[in-house]
């Protein structure tokens, strides 16, 4: 398969899409009403949506946010990426910004948008750098959360693909003693069914799905997870596997 954006379609997101759990440490306080916090994480796959992004190798995490008291929060989070999967690129830096914030009770909105960025690499529509901009509208409730994002231009600069929509749910479950469960279920809807497996397969959409476990060892959370994609074949990588394939995903992360 050719080694363009294409493969991107199925990409990215944000620090909240990274593929390993962390937990929350406490925020450094900046005074008025601000606050920063830091994740970093390293994963031996990272998978975004079910597809790796790093040709199943590993990669290394690492983001911030500063926060306001009122919800409103800015944010970068940033990964190491294959040049097969993004066209001469190496690295993805997602920026974001939004509010968040309980409306009643345990249940709370999150509202924003976020921008993709891959320097170094190229756009086949454009000639210029891979990116792309989605906004964002999540409600959660308890550790249970259902997110819709849209992209109101073409998806990662693939043609025809204005109105490209994703919906996921997740949660996590305390086990206890450390322990939690994480799951995940997503439905990506690609705008203009597109070929892009060897089988000229045309795909307007696929689901993805995780589940898996962590451990919190003071701090440090290792994650072990089953992920994967129904139209495991859309993207393959650069000797041919399917980069959807059922595969387990490890972690070790930790916040600060």
């Amino acid at each position: 398969m050719k080694k363009t954006l294409l493969a991107h379609s199925l990409c990215l997101a944000a620090a909240a899409c990274a593929m390993a759990p962390v937990v929350h440490a406490d925020p450094t306080d900046l005074g008025a009403g601000f606050s920063l916090s830091g994740n970093a994480t390293i994963v031996n796959d990272y998978r975004f949506r079910g597809f790796s992004q790093t040709d199943f190798r590993p990669a290394a995490q690492l983001g911030f946010d500063i926060a306001h008291s009122s919800g409103f929060y800015l944010g970068n989070w940033n990964s190491n990426v294959s040049d097969f999967v993004i066209n001469e690129g190496n690295l993805e830096m997602d920026f974001y910004g939004g509010w968040r914030g309980p409306v009643a009770g345990d249940l709370g909105l999150d509202i924003g948008a976020l921008h993709y960025y891959y320097p170094g690499s190229s756009s086949a529509k454009s000639g210029g750098n891979i990116n792309n901009t989605d906004i964002y509208l999540g409600v959660t409730y308890q550790t249970f959360s259902l997110k819709y994002s849209y992209t109101p231009s073409d998806f990662f600069g693939v043609a025809d693909t204005k109105g490209t929509w994703y919906l996921d749910a997740s949660g996590t479950y305390d086990l206890g003693d450390g322990w939690g469960l994480v799951g995940h279920v997503g439905y990506q809807r690609l705008k203009g069914a597109v070929s892009y497996t060897a089988d000229d397969e045309k795909i307007s959409g696929y689901v993805d799905y995780k589940l898996g476990v962590t451990k919190d060892l003071k701090g440090w959370v290792v994650g072990l997870a089953a992920v994967g994609a129904n139209k495991d074949n859309w993207l393959p990588t650069k000797y041919g596997h399917p980069s959807g394939r059922l595969g387990a995903v490890v972690s070790v992360s930790r916040t600060f």
